[in-house]
Formats: structure tokens, sequence, C-alpha cells
């Protein structure tokens, strides 16, 4: 599974719109799209933000 594909997994999994884990991060939603289809890059604060907010480790996440 590619890391944009375990990023929107997570979201989903909890039960979360990309609306919600928008606003749960301080984001746009539409920053929140880009992150899931690989148009946009987390930086290391981020990738911490939604790795905390997904109960997942970012590693997990973000690496390949």
């Amino acid at each position: 599974m590619s890391k944009n594909n375990r990023l929107r997994a997570a979201r989903v999994y909890l039960g979360l719109t990309q609306l919600q884990l928008a606003q749960q991060c301080g984001l746009k939603e539409m920053t929140v799209s880009r992150l899931e289809t690989g148009r946009a890059q987390a930086n290391p604060e981020l990738k911490a933000v939604l790795a905390n907010i997904l109960r997942k480790p970012a590693a997990e996440l973000f690496e390949s």
C-alpha cells in the first residue's frame, strides 16, 4: 500500500472525513486531499500531528 493510501486508510478507519481531519490539525480540506493523493508532502511537524490524530506511528503512515 502506498504511503498516500495509508494516510487515507487510517483516516477512513477512524471514521473521519477529510474536513474533520483538516479541522483537527488546522489545515484546509484541500490540503488533506493533496496529501492523500501525493500532490503535497507533509513536513516533519505535520507528520507528527497527523500520526497523533490518526493513532499511528508517523513512519507507518509516511515511509515507503
